[in-house]
């Protein structure tokens, strides 16, 4: 697509570009940091798997000096600026864009809607238990499936089913968490006074979620099947980045040795064209899931970095490990590292720390043990154990820095 206004970029550039906009380096602190940083990503993604810290935590460590987990559960469970509910699959909200997903909440069947797609078929059969379920929190307050099973008109099964359903529909809101097991709430309850419920227009929505998207991703690829977290085939996605690009909304790049085009939106301007000034050269460990590597072929395109998460691989087609998480120094993708915190010993256990190149460098050294022991910091544990790395002497060379 021909336009005076696109720009040509190195790699370099584009590479400072997403890891700005994906808010690292920003220095922030506490919860008000983290509140920022959810803000500034427009959604982090959730998962239940926990072999270190789960993926919402690790992806607010690395952009938030002191972040603990209590942080984003009181912004969850008690100031409520946050939400949860699908974006990204399920995903941590900002509150102010609740009344957006109120039209996906109220038409699921538009959507994939995983929790729906599941029960969608026995609704009718359901209706009674969905009528009993909120009637119960009506009379009693947040209550968990355990409970609506210790009451004995449904089973805990069933109870797991509604309450899932009834969240999907955006009924019910999680209003607390105790250990694992989720309490919830009438949502006209929990949203508060101050923000707007009324159901937007399907247009609205996509229009809403398309640009939430665009802000979320830095630059925008046509060839993303996740594009505005909409049921939109090729042809339409390429007839909206045509129209946005003519409205100049969006500006297509060029990136040096890429053939792909890639757009980002016009207010990012100035942070691209600022994006030449070198970024430093620390070390962060990143989340399977996290917002910088959403898009796995673009990071391979403008990082040269081919990342897949092997937690879903049988062992033996595994070649990095279980929870293998990317090694970003500075502007670049440099390894590996898969590691497991053993919570009964309080101990991390490094499977395996593997460099892309095989000669080793002090100040790397330092600087990815400096990393390490933070990540030990933020798990709280003081014992760590080394496997396998590459270069081998990288195991020893850690281990004095850490010592």
């Amino acid at each position: 697509m021909e336009n005076t206004r696109s720009r040509e970029i190195s790699r370099e550039t584009a590479r400072r570009f997403l890891i700005l906009r994906q808010g690292f380096l920003q220095g922030r602190r506490g919860k008000d940091g983290a509140l920022k940083a959810i803000n500034r990503l427009e959604c982090i993604q959730t998962d239940p798997i926990s072999v270190v810290h789960r993926n919402q935590h690790l992806v607010l460590h690395n952009r938030v000096r002191d972040y603990k987990p209590s942080h984003l559960e009181e912004l969850l469970y008690k100031d409520r600026l946050v939400f949860e509910y699908w974006c990204n699959g399920k995903s941590i909200i900002p509150i102010e864009d609740f009344p957006y997903f109120r039209y996906r909440m109220k038409n699921p069947s538009q959507f994939h809607s995983p929790f729906y797609e599941r029960i969608k078929a026995r609704r009718e059969e359901l209706k009674e238990a969905i009528s009993y379920v909120l009637s119960e929190i009506e009379k009693y307050g947040p209550l968990s499936a355990q409970e609506v099973d210790q009451k004995g008109k449904i089973k805990r099964k069933a109870a797991t089913s509604v309450l899932n359903l009834l969240w999907d529909c955006g009924d019910i809101m999680v209003h607390h968490l105790e250990g694992n097991r989720r309490y919830y709430d009438l949502a006209e309850h929990m949203v508060g006074p101050n923000t707007d419920v009324e159901t937007p227009s399907r247009e609205e929505y996509e229009r809403f979620m398309i640009e939430k998207y665009m802000r979320a991703n830095g630059f925008i690829d046509t060839r993303d099947w996740r594009f505005g977290w909409l049921p939109l085939k090729v042809f339409q996605r390429k007839m909206l980045i045509k129209e946005l690009v003519e409205n100049h909304r969006l500006i297509p790049v060029k990136i040096e040795g890429v053939k792909h085009v890639y757009y980002f939106l016009e207010e990012y301007l100035r942070l691209l064209e600022g994006s030449d000034e070198p970024i430093g050269k620390g070390v962060h460990f990143i989340a399977p899931l996290d917002n910088l590597i959403w898009n796995r072929k673009m990071i391979l395109e403008i990082f040269d970095f081919n990342y897949a998460w092997e937690v879903y691989k049988v062992p033996e087609k595994r070649v990095y490990g279980y929870y293998v998480m990317p090694i970003l120094y500075g502007g670049r993708f440099i390894g590996r590292l898969d590691p497991k915190l053993d919570r009964q010993n309080k101990k991390m256990i490094i499977n395996s720390l593997l460099l892309e190149k095989k000669d080793l460098d002090r100040s790397l050294t330092s600087e990815l043990a400096t990393a390490l022991q933070r990540f030990l910091d933020f798990h709280d544990v003081s014992n760590v154990s080394i496997g396998r790395t590459q270069p081998p002497e990288l195991k020893n060379a850690i281990m004095r820095e850490l010592s």
